[in-house]
């Protein structure tokens, strides 16, 4: 071994040595680069060439005992785990919601019963073979999320027909059956957080436009797209958010001098008006421009932004119509400082505007305060029929059930039996006639346990 050890070596096979080593490192980050950027010509090998090049991000959550799908704000709510009421809400009908089951490493969809919490119907689809499948060019999105342990689903929507819609961020519009298999797959772009019902059937959701007609900005420039899309998975219409913004003299607001960014607008709502009102018609768009703190009313039958405002709001998500002349925003209160850290002022909270005299209101400011919900990304309100509300604080893995008067009635916390709390995705109600006629149509249905 020592002769072995100390045998001579000539120059020109240890530069030959090097030069190979050389130019196996520069094969393997272009095989990670290559498949990373979506062009998987090389199949397995750019496959395993990105799982080798992960191996030290994989090795530091080991060490550091972290799970990319546990909240990041940790140690709260003592042992609460699951679900807790006071009293049950008195709205009837369905809370539709996922949820990251450690135990499966998966996201599971519950549609619970307001009534009495129980699990009505249950869905675990295989997230990662179905998007394995799936077109793989964009350079926005991040495949390394697209795997059964990574995947968080926002706003599981329900169709007529029994089908769900689920995606994650920057990832294809997916349908599934009432046990979770794939009817079909919409990749022609990349998706990402609200969907929402045009009334008719069909549902607009964020998208990011691939390749964009913007110049001069980077190939990682997040043009997003407000996209129409149909029941059968049919994209109708895309409008480019920064086209809009750029032809109504709104450039400001997407390229500011010296702060040039991938995602200036960061598009994170699209909440269609679904009839006539004194301040708005049926097929308006209320738009949530996360970065900007700017909410804005289009109109895309005369490409007209009827109405924008720029705070009170900070970091805002989640605009929904309250009635024919106020709508609702949760508001994050979500701002940066000079250490650019992002923090919440205080707590996060629910305003209202009101478009017959322009005043903002916060009616569950203390409730809010109160319950502590620090929701510095995300976060969602839902106004249920009887005045009830449901808030989201998915930082913290957590939804809220409140009632009219700011009382707290239930709450959801995902605990796992490891004890730690674990991601929760965007829920949405479902209306006690629409949620018992899809469980009529899976009654009948023989699911494999996922």
């Amino acid at each position: 071994m020592q002769k072995f050890l100390f045998a001579r070596i000539e120059v020109w096979a240890f530069l030959l040595v090097i030069l190979l080593g050389i130019l196996g490192l520069l094969g393997f980050g272009g095989l990670v680069i290559e498949h990373t950027e979506g062009r998987h010509r090389f199949g397995a090998v750019g496959k395993a060439a990105v799982a080798v090049a992960r191996i030290p991000l994989t090795v530091e959550e080991v060490i550091r005992n972290n799970d990319p799908m546990e909240v990041f704000q940790k140690g709260r709510f003592a042992d609460q785990t699951g679900w807790s009421w006071s009293s049950p809400p008195k709205a009837d009908g369905y809370w539709l919601m996922s949820w990251f089951d450690i135990t499966r490493r998966r996201s599971i969809i519950d549609m619970v019963r307001l009534s009495d919490g129980t699990i009505a119907h249950r869905w675990s689809p295989d997230f990662g073979s179905m998007l394995d499948k799936a077109d793989h060019s964009s350079r926005i999105a991040e495949y390394a999320n697209w795997t059964n342990g990574k995947f968080k689903v926002y706003v599981p929507a329900l169709q007529t027909d029994g089908a769900l819609l689920v995606k994650s961020t920057y990832t294809p519009l997916m349908a599934v059956d009432g046990c979770g298999g794939a009817i079909w797959t919409q990749d022609d772009l990349m998706f990402h957080h609200s969907t929402e019902s045009d009334g008719q059937g069909g549902w607009w959701v964020p998208t990011v436009i691939e390749p964009t007609k913007i110049e001069g900005v980077s190939a990682r420039f997040e043009d997003d797209g407000l996209t129409h899309v149909a029941a059968d998975g049919t994209i109708l219409e895309t409008i480019s958010l920064t086209e809009l913004m750029l032809r109504h003299g709104l450039q400001h607001l997407v390229f500011q001098v010296g702060d040039y960014d991938d995602d200036p607008l960061h598009l994170n709502d699209i909440q269609p008006v679904l009839a006539d009102g004194p301040y708005w018609k049926a097929g308006d768009l209320f738009l949530s421009l996360r970065r900007r703190s700017l909410v804005m009313l289009y109109r895309p039958s005369t490409d007209e932004i009827v109405w924008m405002q720029q705070g009170p709001w900070m970091g805002q998500h989640d605009v929904d119509i309250l009635n024919d002349h106020t709508i609702a925003i949760f508001n994050n209160r979500g701002q940066s400082r000079t250490n650019g850290a992002g923090t919440v002022d205080g707590s996060s909270e629910v305003l209202t505007y009101d478009f017959a005299n322009g005043q903002v209101s916060s009616p569950f400011k203390g409730a809010m305060a109160r319950e502590q919900v620090v929701a510095l990304y995300e976060g969602l309100y839902t106004d249920l029929p009887t005045g009830e509300i449901v808030i989201e604080d998915h930082n913290s893995g957590r939804i809220l059930f409140l009632a009219a008067n700011g009382d707290k009635i239930g709450q959801f916390i995902n605990r796992n039996p490891d004890g730690k709390v674990y991601e929760i995705g965007w829920g949405v109600y479902v209306d006690q006639s629409a949620g018992d006629a899809a469980l009529a149509k899976w009654a009948a249905l023989t699911c494999q346990p996922g």
